[in-house]
């Protein structure tokens, strides 16, 4: 493959005006079987053309601007692994160009202008990029190593940065580092030296959940959220699984699919709380993850989810306490914990909770759908759904998380 973009110029002279000037055009077939021919804007009496070396015998200023910004994006496409055509060259003829350094920020600053990535990626990035301008704001990818890595995670401890929130800054590392075509392996095997498990969960309880559920929404997107915590509640679906429904199967009474994060079966009984937000959401869920979760929490505190809360930080080796409002600490996965507890205290047990939720099957031949055993679980989940109210009632409304 050629390094640099072969130029071919063409004097079109059917195309003469009524002045006499020949449109210049630009045609190649590099990297591809078809010829392609593209018009420069560029009109030169016949005087002006060296027909010897098939090129102007003066390049007007337009054309060596042209020249350069056809050669630059060349270059740009083939770091990017492409092998580029003139018709590729001219499609991202005016595209932001790649940084030429092998700077962090240059990169996280080119990740953050990129339309592919969702706001979450690019939130993760930003808080990234704040956080290298306060460690070390020249590090480049080749200096990148497990010690440096090291000092960092030293550094947002020093700063009492959550061990949980270090390793998404990690994780934003290892995506900026792919978005600039950087195998690093040091930063792609890294582990954090400290653990990155929270210390607590903040529990959600039976009477919370029933107060969100008769809680009006003021807005569009607060209605689809509380649509979704409500689904994660009474599926035990993560948040990914919710959003992308439409991968997986509806099945009389069960949906059926390869969970998102775990690429293991899930087979989810549907009953009277969540049947009918399955079918209202099988399409899709019409906004983000994170515009989701900013209009949840107005929500939860309406529903009278304010109470202070102290929740507990992994930070480096030790554990921060800090007092919280419990609204701001509930989040879609804390639906997923409800539902498995939920379960439990219903009296169905361990092994269907783990089942609803797709957690670490045995085999996929023992989750099979449709074998007897699954269709008594869909079956006594159903029936423990349908009493649910009363026998929560009876249990002195249990708490659940």
């Amino acid at each position: 493959m050629k390094t640099e973009f072969k130029i071919t110029y063409f004097f079109w002279k059917a195309r003469k005006d009524k002045s006499g000037k020949i449109p210049v055009y630009i045609r190649s077939k590099q990297n591809s079987d078809k010829q392609y021919s593209y018009y420069t804007g560029v009109k030169l009496l016949k005087a002006e053309w060296n027909p010897k070396k098939k090129q102007p015998t003066n390049k007007p200023a337009r054309l060596l601007e042209l020249e350069k910004k056809l050669q630059a994006t060349y270059k740009d496409l083939m770091q990017q692994g492409h092998a580029p055509t003139l018709e590729n060259i001219l499609t991202h003829l005016n595209d932001p160009k790649k940084p030429q350094s092998k700077k962090l920020l240059d990169w996280c600053n080119d990740y953050l202008s990129a339309d592919k990535y969702s706001p979450g990626q690019k939130k993760a990035v930003a808080t990234l990029k704040e956080n290298i301008l306060g460690f070390q704001p020249s590090l480049t990818f080749d200096r990148l190593n497990t010690h440096v890595l090291d000092d960092f995670a030293d550094w947002m401890t020093n700063r009492g940065v959550a061990n949980n929130s270090q390793y998404k800054r990690i994780r934003a590392l290892v995506n900026v580092a792919k978005h600039a075509r950087v195998n690093i392996t040091d930063l792609s095997g890294y582990e954090l030296p400290y653990s990155t498990s929270n210390a607590n969960k903040v529990r959600l309880e039976w009477p919370e959940v029933k107060a969100v559920m008769n809680t009006k929404p003021i807005t569009e997107i607060e209605a689809v959220a509380k649509d979704v915590f409500l689904l994660a509640c009474f599926s035990g679906l993560r948040i990914s699984d919710l959003q992308t429904l439409g991968k997986g199967k509806i099945k009389g009474f069960y949906y059926e699919r390869l969970q998102t994060k775990t690429k293991k079966p899930v087979y989810t009984t549907l009953h009277k709380y969540n049947e009918e937000l399955f079918h209202k959401y099988f399409k899709g869920i019409p906004y983000s993850r994170q515009n989701l979760s900013s209009a949840l929490k107005p929500l939860l505190e309406r529903a009278g989810l304010d109470e202070e809360v102290t929740v507990l930080r992994q930070v480096g080796h030790n554990v921060v306490e800090e007092t919280k409002r419990k609204f701001d600490e509930i989040a879609f996965h804390s639906g997923r914990r409800f539902y498995a507890r939920l379960l439990n205290d219903l009296g169905l047990g361990n092994e269907i909770a783990r089942d609803e939720l797709g957690h670490s099957p045995k085999s996929v031949t023992e989750h099979y759908a449709g074998s007897p055993n699954h269709k008594l679980r869909v079956q006594r989940v159903r029936q423990a759904m349908e009493k649910l109210e009363k026998t929560m009632k009876e249990m002195g409304l249990m708490k659940v998380a």
